[in-house]
């Protein structure tokens, strides 16, 4: 059994008038949602924020599950989190985001979701070939920059390799997603970062496409990238996400 990176443990700030779940993506860990945490409990939502299966430890890990075990996980919170006496809003980044639309499709009783950057489309060609690659390897070794060694600096835990079926998995969630997106009747902020150097902009377009008439918001965030939530712009993509909560709850 391997132990979970310290820096990868699940959290929670409690004590707020609105409950929101903060879903990590793939190969990540909560770690990238902290900063978006605490800066909305600081505005006063209760923030939970947990570690998905197979991550936080060792990619072999993360190799050996599939999308129905993170779903599970995050379904598990969200039906404790719905019987407790205030709204919940789902928001969640990459494969976070497309979790977040599968919960929205799924249960009744969310409130709203926040979809940071979700990978509908990719745009790096190697997940196009990860089902023939997977065959004869196990991992793609990640592209490392500058400002991924930031981040790390900063606290985020990530593996630094791809674990190819995990990458299978999730593009089997994306068709799921894609084929539910009709079936979500609640409020979605689409956010899409301008830097972002995974997600294909089409994206966007299929979910204003598919999702309900007058569901969908759009958030453009020039100067972030992939992991906005702990880019430059956080603080803006705070806000905005403080003003979408409070224009779908009204005066609750």
């Amino acid at each position: 059994m391997y132990e979970i990176n310290p820096h990868a443990r699940p959290f929670e700030l409690i004590g707020g008038h609105v409950n929101c779940l903060l879903i990590h993506g793939l190969t990540a860990s909560p770690s990238e949602m902290r900063f978006l945490g605490e800066n909305l409990h600081q505005r006063g939502y209760s923030v939970y924020a947990p570690l998905l299966p197979g991550h936080g430890t060792v990619p072999s890990q993360l190799n050996q599950t599939r999308w129905p075990e993170w779903y599970d996980e995050v379904e598990e919170l969200v039906q404790k989190l719905l019987q407790q006496p205030v709204p919940l809003v789902v928001i969640g980044l990459s494969m976070g985001a497309l979790l977040s639309l599968e919960l929205g499709a799924r249960v009744p009783g969310i409130r709203g979701l926040v979809c940071i950057n979700p990978p509908l489309v990719l745009q790096d060609w190697k997940s196009s070939w990860a089902r023939v690659i997977k065959v004869f390897r196990n991992y793609v070794p990640k592209s490392i920059g500058d400002e991924d060694r930031e981040m790390q600096g900063r606290g985020r835990f990530a593996y630094d390799c791809i674990p190819l079926k995990a990458l299978v998995s999730m593009q089997a969630l994306v068709k799921d997603v894609v084929g539910q997106l009709e079936k979500i009747d609640i409020p979605v902020l689409a956010v899409q970062g301008g830097r972002d150097e995974l997600v294909d902009p089409r994206s966007y377009k299929i979910l204003a496409q598919r999702l309900p008439h007058n569901r969908m918001r759009y958030l453009y965030l020039m100067k972030s990238p992939h992991v906005a939530t702990m880019g430059e712009e956080l603080d803006l993509l705070s806000s905005e996400i403080d003003r979408f909560i409070k224009d779908v709850l009204g005066d609750e």
